[in-house]
C-alpha cells in the first residue's frame, strides 16, 4: 500500500512539472520585459529536465513503476505457489 502511495505521488509530481514547463515554454516570454524575461527562461531551463520522487535516486516512483513491481511480485508468489503446490 505504502508502495502504491509513493508511485501515485510521484506520478503527480512528475505530471505537474511537465505541465509547468509546456505552460512556460507556451508563454510567450519575448513579448515581456527583459528582467522578467530573464526570470522565465532560468525557470524553464530548470524545469525542462521534470522534477521526480525516487528510490534510492535508482528509478523513478511513478505508476509504470508500481505496475513493473506488482507484475514481479505476482510472478514471483506464482512461482512460489506452483514449487509448493
Amino acid at each position: 500500500m505504502n508502495t502504491l502511495l509513493y508511485c501515485a505521488a510521484g506520478e503527480l509530481v512528475t505530471n505537474q512539472c511537465n505541465a509547468v514547463y509546456r505552460a512556460m515554454c507556451d508563454l510567450e516570454w519575448y513579448k515581456l520585459e527583459s528582467k522578467k524575461a530573464r526570470s522565465l527562461i532560468l525557470l524553464m531551463i530548470q524545469t525542462k529536465r521534470p522534477f521526480c520522487i525516487t528510490a534510492g535516486k535508482i528509478f523513478p516512483l511513478t505508476m509504470t513503476t508500481f505496475c513493473s513491481i506488482l507484475k514481479s511480485s505476482i510472478g514471483y508468489v506464482s512461482f512460489l505457489l506452483t514449487k509448493h503446490g
